[in-house]
């Protein structure tokens, strides 16, 4: 964890939506068996990691213990939130997310360093990627990105959660599910929303994905049934990890000549042909475009589908390894 931290201390950067938060506030607080609960809400700010500490030496200077920290925040300063979840799996301190609590971004790491870890069936605890003090996608913000994903595996978070960390936008965010959850050691309380349960999908479904062309975008096209740009990645990091061993197979590469950057996850279509979902970033990480493609049996052929407009074209490997769209 302090070599991961290291990579941090440059970069200042959010891993949280962009909206008004308060700064966090810190209360400890007696729990029936005289240890210590502490309780953190609002925005994870510089500083959070002190007032923490400062509360383990009060209850360590009158003979007790922090047992459990209780978190309600959408995130915040991505440092800090690495450096508080570096002092609660030091303290070994159980975290918790409670009735209808929230536990983003940053918070995310946080939870996930728990020495137990408890989330009620109402709380949302969600993944994204980092962003600048602004909100927006850079380039240093997207080794941010790669350096927060480190770090939750280093805390043992499964690799499927991780995916999704990775290639969700800042500006958006993925819900982690009670199955999710579960999948990293979390102990669920409470009662389950009483709703119909969608019957599962056969074993064999859920081993394969849609060829992409039929994973149809927002537009003219669209229906209610069609899914979210997040639930396509979240079936296809499943997927992948389904298909590689339990970690899926993600890829990111530049290029300086064009003045982007591609990060991506492929898998195994139903038909037994390869594929890949990709979001391209310009020179400041800005998405510009997101694609699901299928590569034909020899590798050298690609249709692909913008995500946002539904227009498909076709790509062609030439000679060098390079691709060069051939088609509209």
């Amino acid at each position: 964890m302090k070599a991961t931290l290291c990579a941090f201390l440059w970069l200042s950067l959010s891993c949280g939506l962009v909206h008004p938060t308060l700064a966090a506030d810190f209360r400890s607080t007696a729990a029936k068996d005289g240890r210590v609960l502490v309780i953190l809400s609002g925005e994870v700010v510089e500083g959070d990691t002190d007032t923490l500490k400062a509360a383990i030496k009060s209850a360590n200077d009158v003979g007790k213990l922090v047992a459990n920290i209780r978190l309600n925040s959408d995130g915040g300063n991505l440092l800090e939130g690495v450096k508080l979840a570096d002092a609660v799996r030091f303290a070994k301190i159980s975290t918790n997310v409670g009735n209808n609590a929230t536990c983003a971004s940053a918070c995310f790491l946080i939870f996930a360093a728990g020495h137990t870890k408890f989330a009620n069936y109402t709380a949302r605890i969600g993944v994204h990627g980092a962003s600048d003090k602004t909100g927006s996608e850079t380039v240093q913000s997207g080794a941010a990105t790669v350096s927060m994903a480190r770090v939750a595996k280093d805390l043992g978070v499964p690799p499927a959660i991780i995916g999704r960390m990775v290639v969700t936008p800042p500006s958006e965010m993925v819900w982690l599910s009670p199955q999710d959850l579960q999948s990293m050691g979390v102990t669920m309380v409470g009662k389950p929303a009483q709703i119909p349960q969608i019957a599962a999908e056969p074993p064999a479904s859920r081993q394969t994905l849609d060829e992409p062309i039929q994973l149809v975008p927002g537009g003219a096209q669209a229906s209610r049934t069609v899914p979210t740009w997040n639930e396509v990645v979240e079936k296809a990091t499943s997927l992948s990890a389904s298909q590689n061993n339990g970690k899926p197979n993600f890829a990111r590469f530049c290029e300086p000549e064009r003045k982007t950057c591609t990060s991506a996850v492929t898998f195994t279509f139903r038909n037994g042909k390869e594929g890949f979902l990709k979001i391209v970033e310009d020179l400041n990480g800005k998405t510009i475009r997101r694609e699901t493609c299928e590569l034909n049996e020899f590798k050298d052929v690609r249709t692909c589908l913008n995500w946002d407009n539904g227009t498909s074209h076709r790509d062609m490997k030439n000679t060098k390894g390079e691709w060069h769209q051939v088609s509209d």
